[in-house]
């Protein structure tokens, strides 16, 4: 996977001055962000008024490269004169997507996805039904994004299994994801103040990891910050995950020199534009130099597709190790547990300089050196990672 996941946040105008949006919105451009989501029905006001807010709303957010995403429920709909084959009141706000709060559930859904404003239309995850029936009633798959909720009380959240299993139905359709800001003070469009995530793994845990999961899941293709405002520490934060997640290695060049055994991993190693994912660690006292150079010294790891039960296994790292010494380092815990970061030692030579991270209980049989633990609030993202996926390891 290469294609990059889009990068969004969340306006909520009645509570927010036109003049703290711009400043968010430059902030958040200067470092990716390409979407913004608002609720359209949340302003108060006439309908000459709220066309008038949301054009000034949508005239700053296309100046900073944003493409506006407005959340509508029937009631608004109505109000302001809308009909599905007459979205021009939208049109006119500078509404570039319509997240259907509640759709018709008719053959107007089909209507509303060709509508001839080119406004993109976007339905709710759990709406698969709603799509299917609005295709099969001619409406245009490309004009349809989907979008999960956000659930502001905690433990509201759907389990993370289902919102998997949902996006897996939905893999012709672009589909987008809330994290939550820990930044305290936020908001949403109510007055809680416990985050906006999508799933409740996300809730308290630093959002650019909340991002990292989501690129692991391999099937979001946008992750919206659904708490307002981010601090710039968070948005900084996430950028510099996606350059660590997204990057370009260049394939093996026989002309230019490097070290022999470096080069036959040169060889092996997957180029052009990347995915990995980076796994933060606690690295154990005493390990040693080239332990270390086992774990950190390749741009990436890559996740042996055939030993998925009991491990993750990245066999790169046995190519530098060759003619070394893996010194055996006593390990006093009977079994190693998930998240435990070993390599193999030298009383199982063949297999000496192997990276491997334990993923379920595992007899300590003196063959590993435990070199650290992969830190708890990322022990989930361990679930994500399948055969072949890259990774790559930094300490904490």
């Amino acid at each position: 996977m290469s294609q990059k996941i889009r990068l969004g946040l969340s306006l909520y105008p009645e509570q927010e001055s036109l003049e703290d949006i711009e400043s968010y919105l430059k902030m958040a451009s200067e470092r990716g962000f390409t979407k913004a989501f608002t609720s359209l029905f949340s302003v108060q006001g006439t309908k000459e008024e709220i066309i008038n807010y949301f054009k000034n709303f949508t005239t700053i957010a296309h100046r900073y490269g944003f493409e506006v995403d407005g959340d509508v429920n029937s009631a608004f709909f109505e109000m302001m004169g809308a009909k599905a084959d007459d979205l021009s009141v939208f049109k006119e706000m500078g509404i570039d997507i319509l997240r259907m709060d509640a759709p018709f559930y008719d053959e107007r859904d089909a209507i509303l996805v060709n509508n001839n404003e080119g406004i993109m239309i976007e339905f709710n995850t759990y709406m698969k039904g709603v799509i299917d029936n609005a295709v099969a009633n001619g409406g245009n798959p490309k004009n349809i994004c989907t979008c999960h909720n956000f659930y502001p009380q905690r433990y509201t959240c759907p389990a993370l299994e289902d919102v998997k299993e949902e996006n897996l139905q939905l893999a012709d359709y672009p589909v987008a994801m809330f994290m939550s800001s820990q930044e305290k003070g936020t908001h949403g469009p109510w007055p809680v103040s416990d985050g906006l995530p999508t799933v409740e793994e996300h809730r308290n845990i630093p959002i650019e990891t909340q991002l990292k999961h989501m690129v692991a899941l391999k099937s979001v293709d946008e992750a919206l910050i659904g708490n307002a405002f981010a601090s710039e520490a968070e948005l900084d934060a996430i950028q510099n995950m996606m350059n660590k997640i997204y990057f370009h290695l260049e394939s093996y060049d026989p002309n230019v020199e490097e070290d022999a055994m470096l080069a036959a991993v040169r060889k092996i190693l997957p180029s052009g534009d990347l995915t990995r994912i980076p796994l933060t660690m606690v690295l154990e006292e005493g390990v040693s130099d080239l332990e270390k150079e086992m774990l950190f010294d390749f741009p990436l790891h890559s996740v042996s597709g055939d030993s998925l039960n009991y491990m993750l296994r990245s066999r790169f790292p046995r190519f530098l190790c060759k003619g070394k010494t893996i010194d055996v380092r006593p390990v006093e815990k009977p079994f190693f547990e998930k998240g435990d970061v070993v390599i193999v030692n030298d009383n199982c030579r063949h297999y000496g300089g192997e990276v491997q991270i334990v993923m379920k209980p595992m007899e300590n049989d003196g063959q590993r050196n435990l070199v650290g633990h992969i830190v708890a609030e990322e022990l989930f993202i361990l679930d994500e990672l399948k055969g072949n996926d890259l990774f790559s390891l930094e300490v904490k």
